[in-house]
C-alpha cells in the first residue's frame, strides 16, 4: 500500500551542544537501512548544511571566526555513536559519513544524524518502535503553508535513500519511489526536493 508524499520540516537539530544558533539540513544524502526485526544498520553519507550559514556565505557575511566556530562545534560532536567522519568544509557545510547499528528499543528512536536518539523532530531519518510493536521509518513532516521558508533556501536536497527489511518482516505502508524487485529487495526513495518524504511501516517477525 502506497500513502501521500508530504513535505519534510526544518529545523533538524544536531544536539543541545552543536549549532545552538542554527540547525542542520541534508544538501545531498545516499542512505542505506536494514532491519532485521528490531535489529537495523544505518549507511549514510552526507553533505549536511546549516541554512543560515549557507545564505550568509552565499551574501558575503560568513566570517573567519563564524567558519573556526564551526569547526570547533564540529570536533565536539565527533565522538556521536558511529560517527566516521564529521568535517567542517566551508560555506556553512559539513561532511559526514554514519555507520550505526544497534536495536531499537521501545519509546526511543534513532536515526540520521542524531543517532544519539531523542526526540521525534530533531532528526532528517527517523527509526523508531511503536506502541503497538511495529518499525516505522520516516521523515518529518511540515504543513503545506510552510514550504515556502525551505523554497528559499539556497540549496534543495539530492540523493536517494534505500530501506531493505529482511525477507521475515512484513511491510505494511509505504511511499517508496521503488518498491523490491527480483534482484534487489530494497525500497527506494530519490529525493530531489524538500517536498519529498520518506515513510515506511515494518512488522517485524514473530508480531
Amino acid at each position: 500500500m502506497k500513502i501521500s508524499r508530504a513535505a519534510i520540516r526544518l529545523p533538524f537539530i544536531m544536539s543541545a551542544a552543536l549549532f545552538l544558533t542554527g540547525c542542520l539540513a541534508p544538501e545531498t544524502i545516499n542512505a542505506d537501512i536494514t532491519t532485521e526485526g528490531y535489529d537495523y544498520t544505518l549507511r549514510v553519507e552526507s553533505t549536511v548544511a546549516d541554512p543560515r550559514a549557507v545564505m550568509a556565505a552565499a551574501e558575503g557575511r560568513l566570517t573567519e571566526q563564524d567558519d573556526e566556530g564551526a569547526r570547533r562545534m564540529a570536533a565536539n560532536d565527533a565522538d556521536m555513536p558511529g560517527f566516521e567522519r564529521f568535517e567542517y568544509v566551508g560555506e556553512g557545510r559539513f561532511e559526514l559519513v554514519v555507520n550505526h547499528a544497534g536495536t531499537l528499543e521501545a519509546d526511543r528512536g534513532v536515526g540520521f544524524p542524531n543517532t544519539r536518539g531523542g526526540l521525534r523532530n530533531d532528526n532528517y531519518l527517523r527509526l523508531e518502535r511503536l506502541d503497538d510493536g511495529t518499525i516505522e521509518i520516516s521523515s518529518p513532516e511540515i504543513p503545506a503553508q510552510n514550504l515556502a521558508q525551505h523554497e528559499e533556501l539556497p540549496f534543495e536536497p539530492a540523493g536517494t535513500v534505500r530501506i531493505t527489511p529482511a525477507p521475515t518482516d512484513r511491510v505494511l505502508d509505504h511511499n517508496a519511489d521503488r518498491s523490491p524487485a527480483m534482484l534487489d529487495r530494497a525500497y527506494v526513495w530519490n529525493v530531489d526536493s524538500w517536498e519529498d518524504r520518506i515513510f515506511i511501516k515494518i512488522v517485524p517477525q514473530g508480531q
